[in-house]
């Protein structure tokens, strides 16, 4: 056969098999009247242009989207008060929440902020060289993030401040609805916080700022807030109210202090979840429950900061014991140590621990000062109310002080005997310190 006729022969095979993939089977085809129908019932029209190969794909997609359930959710801005907004970066949403500045949370009310002092904040932080901090014009943050554990991997998807200005206090949270925001999310949150000068957080020394610094980083820009004078709460919160309350989380401080409650609220842990089911199913309800528990942070966290120099400012306010002792450490530790002797004083007049401790520090300022008979005396107080350490400077006294030998082992003694009304692991502190003392004691008697 000759070969130009064996090529045509080769041609021509491969082209009807390429028809043959191309065009559906003849059994498989419906005739041309059905198919004409179907279009006319499914579209609207008929396609009598087209290949009935892209006529029935056209079929099957209609088909398939008439079967599938449609969903409607309600939009994001009919669930939490706010608007999409648009910048250099894209877009994200911001909520805004504006409240009278004479808003009571709970029993505390936000105007309290314009007349705490600044020297009350140094007092609370223990940093008397922290730079002029002012509640009025300070921002308030807290932020929900996808994570609890940080690390490069979490972002704040929901980055919440709060501010005073003028008669009102607003609140104002940027969200970001999925990570293609965050760019923008984090340039509008950066233009806001180059107005402050100081921030307040909870745990956000840790948490918070740290997180924020690094999601920066990773934009190529630097945490507008990096270097201003911050607040983290949650230290002197449990300074102050750690003695008496069981927690110091932010929650359970504004039920005890404030007496706020929260019905309905979300657990922390259950958030990251919440965000990442929105991501992926875009249903924003639970949504609103994340932005009302942040709201609710933010309004705390000011509240709380402002009874906080509320009791640092103004005699009075600590009324239970350990509260009392509680507020004679802060002073103490802010080198106010006649305002921290006053609130030991006030203590004296109550039983059992407080009582002792307030005879404790009372007998060191006594000691610093070199007032011994003041100190002796405290110490005696405290030892008839079961303290092992006024034992211990007492027989360190008798013996180094006043050269009684026999009195200083005597002492000793007893403060083993003490030994049993003390925690385990402070018990066994103890008594290696009481054994050695014994011990040299007993030899400088047999000397």
């Amino acid at each position: 056969m000759p070969e130009a006729l064996q090529d045509r022969l080769r041609r021509l095979r491969r082209e009807e098999g390429a028809t043959a993939l191309a065009e559906p089977p003849p059994s498989a085809v419906p005739a041309p009247e059905s198919l004409d129908r179907l279009e006319e019932t499914l579209l609207g029209e008929r396609a009598p242009l087209l290949s009935i190969k892209d006529r029935l794909q056209r079929l099957v997609t209609v088909a398939a989207q008439r079967t599938r359930p449609v969903v409607s959710w309600p939009a994001l801005e009919d669930l939490a008060p706010g608007r999409p907004v648009s910048n250099s970066r894209g877009e994200f949403f911001l909520s805004e929440v504006d409240l009278p500045i004479e808003h009571l949370h709970g029993d505390v009310a936000l105007s309290r902020l314009r007349t705490a002092d600044a020297a009350n904040v140094k007092v609370l932080a223990g940093e008397l060289d922290l730079p002029g901090f002012d509640l009025a014009s300070t921002v308030f943050l807290d932020t929900e993030t996808t994570g609890l554990s940080g690390g490069s991997g979490t972002a704040a998807f929901l980055v919440g401040v709060g501010f005073a200005d003028g008669d009102r206090f607003r609140v104002r949270q940027y969200f970001m609805r999925d990570y293609h925001e965050e760019p923008a999310q984090l340039l509008a949150l950066a233009s806001d916080l180059a107005r402050f000068s100081s921030v307040v957080t909870f745990n956000g020394k840790m948490f918070d700022l740290p997180l924020l610094e690094a999601r920066y980083a990773l934009q190529r820009e630097r945490f507008p807030l990096d270097g201003a004078p911050h607040l983290d709460l949650l230290h002197p919160a449990r300074r102050l109210w750690k003695a008496r309350l069981e927690s110091c989380r932010l929650q359970s401080l504004e039920n005890a202090l404030l007496h706020v409650r929260r019905n309905g609220d979300v657990p922390g842990d259950e958030i990251p979840h919440i965000y990442f089911d929105y991501v992926r199913r875009r249903d924003p309800r639970a949504l609103a429950r994340i932005f009302h528990h942040n709201r609710l942070d933010i309004l705390s966290l000011a509240a709380l900061s402002a009874l906080a120099c509320q009791w640092v400012s103004e005699a009075g306010w600590a009324e239970d014991p350990r509260d009392i002792v509680s507020l004679g450490r802060v002073f103490e530790r802010a080198q106010l140590h006649d305002r921290g002797a006053e609130e030991y004083r006030r203590a004296l007049g109550a039983d059992g621990e407080a009582r002792g401790f307030a005879l404790l520090r009372l007998a060191a300022r006594a000691k610093r000062e070199g007032a011994y008979e003041s100190a002796v005396a405290f110490w005696e107080e405290a030892a008839a109310v079961g303290e092992w350490t006024a034992l211990r400077e007492l027989a360190m006294h008798y013996e180094h002080r006043l050269h009684d030998i026999e009195r200083a082992l005597r002492t000793v003694e007893t403060a083993f005997a003490h030994l049993h009304t003390v925690d385990e692991r402070s018990a066994q502190r103890a008594r290696q310190d009481l054994t050695r003392r014994r011990e040299r004691l007993v030899r400088k008697l047999n000397a």
